[in-house]
């Protein structure tokens, strides 16, 4: 816990958004832990056998978590939603759209670089916002970890989720799906751009403007006290208003 957290009581729909993100962030965990296992055991060859069935399932919760919380906590749909519902849904297509119809690509290394970056991403994800529910706040190296890690998961990410939309080219039949993948492909790197400024953009509405905001508070605070701590009277005694007194009444005694 935080410094200086506290457990708040939740109504019932907090209580739910807290118990599933403890279960996501649960669920991220054991995924990252068997790859981390897995991939130096078996390779990334072997990798998908142990781990695709459980990862593609898990790889849903995006989606769940974004419409409970339109559901449950706020039910207008406003601009900041499309980044979120975009990148869940693109998960989804990936994972079974892309990956389950023509399974060989996925012994590619890039299969491997998107289990990595989603696992680290989502499990940064669920456990900051698990804290924020249930103290209101989370411990700073979480709260730069959310703001942050997109400089590390989201080269990782994008560079696996377009060879492995590649791959997928040499296994397409109909023709018109063959063009829609082409038409993606094109598409992929203008649309990374575009999220890659709202990544750059929310951490510094998120996290660069809340540090700022808290050094000038903390300056704020000092200067205050240093104000207090010059304003304070000075007590000063008979004997050092009236040295010469002092000195005479030792001088007589």
């Amino acid at each position: 816990m935080p410094r200086g957290g506290h457990l708040y009581p939740l109504p019932t729909n907090l209580r739910f958004i807290f118990f599933y993100n403890v279960c996501a962030t649960t669920l991220w965990f054991c995924c990252l832990g068997r790859f981390l296992i897995l991939l130096p055991l078996v390779g990334r060859r072997f990798l998908p056998g142990g781990i695709a069935d459980f990862f593609h399932v898990v790889a849903i919760l995006p989606f769940v978590g974004f419409a409970i919380y339109k559901s449950m906590i706020d039910t207008s749909i406003s601009k900041k939603d499309f980044w979120p519902f975009f990148n869940s849904v693109k998960m989804i297509w990936i994972c079974y759209g892309v990956i389950f119809p023509h399974p060989k690509i996925a012994k590619h290394t890039s299969y491997s670089l998107i289990i990595f970056s989603w696992c680290i991403t989502y499990l940064i994800s669920f456990s900051y916002y698990g804290f924020k529910v249930k103290t209101r706040r989370s411990p700073h190296w979480l709260f730069w970890a959310q703001y942050h890690n997109f400089f590390l998961t989201f080269p990782l990410a994008f560079t696996g989720e377009l060879v492995i939309i590649f791959l997928s080219l040499g296994f397409v039949e109909p023709q018109w799906h063959e063009i829609f993948i082409k038409a993606t492909l094109l598409g992929y790197i203008p649309i990374g751009y575009f999220m890659w400024g709202h990544l750059y953009d929310r951490k510094e509405l998120k996290f660069d403007l809340a540090m700022e905001k808290r050094r000038q508070g903390r300056a704020a605070q000092n200067q205050r006290n240093s104000n207090d701590a010059n304003q304070a009277p000075v007590v000063v005694n008979d004997a050092q208003q009236h040295p010469l007194r002092e000195s005479t009444s030792r001088a007589d005694a």
